[in-house]
């Protein structure tokens, strides 16, 4: 009896610990082309019928990163869209005004800050991307309505590191939206977007050019199993990147 127990203890001992079946990172084989990319959580809960995990997500080749950088009006953005435009184009009769952009991009993406360093986000609620769109004559803003489209009042290069120009109103409180665009990173094209419309706590935002965002790893919000509240984020000082500009 002893000689059993005794082999019984000699094969646990062999196995080494037992590992949690829910790691702290994952591979990634989303493309088995791509080699495989450990992805960290920041946050994981689960509960009967819950799941629920924040991560930070390398891959650019994952379906997260590919739908955000692809970015695309589903049925109802499109039908959204479409009623906006008509709005637009009854209150503005007239053929609207076309500003030469000067080369600023057209697709912004926003930024975020986590422990130093800026991501990427595939929120929670798609409604919350923030993607925003300029045109030659209109400017869009994407929210939890789908994309709400407004007509360019005016634009100017002031010079290679800052834009100015108007739209009319996203919200009824105001007569026009007066937005300045601060490019922060040149090379990386990072720009803070100030809208002097909004209050203090809502006036900045950072972004990046669409054509830069693939310089960044992303951090997912996945909530396939419920909403929950979006990811907090670390506090930007918007007044010392845009300082000297």
């Amino acid at each position: 009896m002893k000689k059993i127990i005794y082999m019984v203890l000699l094969l646990a001992a062999c196995k080494g610990p037992q590992k949690d079946k829910t790691p702290d990172t994952v591979a990634n084989d989303t493309n088995p082309k791509t080699t495989a990319v450990d992805t960290a959580f920041i946050v994981r809960e689960a509960g009967k019928g819950f799941y629920h995990t924040v991560y930070i997500e390398k891959n650019k080749a994952a379906s997260s990163y590919k739908a955000l950088l692809d970015f695309k009006y589903d049925h109802d953005d499109s039908v959204a869209y479409k009623a906006n435009y008509k709005i637009l184009k009854v209150r503005n009769p007239k053929p609207l005004k076309k500003y030469n952009l000067a080369g600023l991009p057209n697709t912004w993406l926003p930024l975020n800050l986590y422990k130093g360093k800026y991501y990427l986000y595939a929120p929670c609620n798609w409604g919350n991307i923030g993607i925003r769109t300029l045109t030659d004559s209109t400017l869009t803003y994407y929210s939890t309505d789908g994309p709400d489209i407004k007509p360019l009042l005016n634009f100017k290069k002031i010079n290679p590191e800052k834009y100015e120009f108007q739209s009319k109103p996203f919200y009824q409180f105001v007569r026009s939206s007066n937005i300045t665009i601060y490019i922060i990173n040149p090379k990386k094209m990072i720009a803070v977007w100030e809208d002097r419309s909004l209050p203090v706590d809502y006036r900045y935002k950072l972004y990046v050019a669409k054509e830069q965002a693939g310089n960044f790893d992303m951090i997912v919000n996945d909530c396939k199993t419920g909403r929950t509240t979006e990811f907090d984020f670390d506090k930007v000082n918007f007044k010392v990147l845009i300082k000297g500009l």
